[in-house]
């Protein structure tokens, strides 16, 4: 009977890859798993969101009018210069008079002729009337009586007609300020002669409403749900180094398809006249919150609006990809791959793990940088 020696035993036992067998080391010690990582946590926030936009634009005036004659003629006077503060209904210009004053003339004479006329005309249908009711008078003769009083009414009709329309012309002889505000422009002087408003191409004068300015600004169109009429917003004026508090109000209805931007406007006042229509502005509208999820930058990797993180589970790391939305505080908000229940390695810690690591929670809650 043959035997096994020592050596071919011991071989046998370990075998043939020369590993120990049953899980116990060449020492014959069972090996121990690793100890749990402790790892610093954090969560996704909820919190309420009210990014200000940032936005440049113009100073315009509420309102701005060029502004001609309704009648051509000669310009005899002028009464305002560039800069001249008018009210309301305020005389601005006046063209020579003497001409309208003797069309006006003319034609109340030709009304007082109708006048007369018309009335002879009725007279005559009276006595017309009369006669024919004693048989003196034929009824084609009455006929042409009352013809003739409707033709007299409808001249004086016309004559009344034709000089209220030269009454008009002399009044508006005189051009007014439309409304309270300033002279920015004024293109003529005196002895020039200028059509009328239905003819000009060129304006004498021009002017602005200034008493509320109009701050007028662009902005993306991405934003266009987060503004509203009443959206608050802060004025800048570098040239002037003044900042004044105000709302939207006005949202123009049309997008811009080139610059895919929104037409917001916001009113200052300017009761002093100081700010001027073309000044440079600076805008920050604070649009009303929303509810977002924030996490700190420091609960994530890489860089741009997708990130890993690291998600604790049952002592177990997954890692895991999330959309993200870096915001102008530095926080993140996040869009998409975690909810706000989320156990998530935070800090140094995230260094010392990988997907599938076991780990622990700090005793110490993490401070964020």
């Amino acid at each position: 009977m043959q035997t096994v020696g020592p050596i071919l035993a011991a071989a046998i036992l370990m075998g043939c890859d020369g590993e120990p067998q049953n899980g116990t080391t060449s020492t014959g010690i069972t090996p121990q798993p690793s100890s749990p990582v402790v790892v610093s946590i954090t969560s996704p926030e909820i919190a309420a969101l009210s990014e200000p936009i940032f936005v440049t634009g113009t100073i315009l005036a509420r309102r701005s009018t060029n502004i001609s004659p309704m009648v051509g003629g000669l310009i005899e006077e002028i009464y305002v210069n560039v800069g001249s503060r008018v009210e309301e209904g305020q005389p601005l210009l006046r063209m020579r008079q003497k001409d309208f004053e003797i069309n006006v003339l003319r034609l109340s004479e030709a009304k007082r002729l109708a006048e007369a006329e018309y009335k002879d005309s009725v007279r005559d249908l009276e006595n017309a009337i009369a006669l024919r009711e004693k048989q003196a008078f034929s009824v084609e003769q009455l006929d042409d009586r009352r013809t003739q009083v409707e033709v007299s009414a409808a001249k004086l009709g016309i004559a009344s007609a034709n000089l209220a329309e030269a009454q008009k012309e002399l009044d508006d002889s005189i051009t007014r300020a439309p409304y309270r505000g300033v002279i920015t422009q004024r293109h003529v002087d005196e002895g020039a002669y200028v059509p009328s408003i239905m003819r000009s191409e060129h304006p004498v004068l021009q002017i602005q409403e200034i008493d509320v300015m109009v701050a007028l600004v662009f902005v993306p169109e991405v934003y266009l749900t987060s503004i509203q009429l009443g959206t608050l917003g802060t004025v800048h004026i570098p040239s002037m180094n003044q900042t004044y508090e105000s709302e939207v109000a006005l949202i123009n209805d049309r997008i811009d398809h080139k610059t895919r931007t929104i037409d917001v406007r916001l009113g200052i006042p300017n009761v002093d006249y100081a700010i001027k229509p073309g000044l440079f502005i600076e805008v920050e509208l604070m649009p009303i919150s929303r509810q977002g999820l924030m996490l700190s930058p420091n609960a994530t990797m890489g860089l741009g609006s997708s990130r890993s993180v690291l998600v604790v589970e049952d002592g177990v790391v997954s890692q895991r990809t999330v959309q993200v939305r870096e915001l102008s505080d530095g926080r993140l908000e996040i869009l998409q791959g975690v909810s706000s229940n989320a156990i998530l390695v935070v800090g140094p810690s995230m260094h010392k793990v990988s997907d599938g690591s076991r780990v622990t929670i700090s005793e110490h809650p993490y401070v964020d940088s």
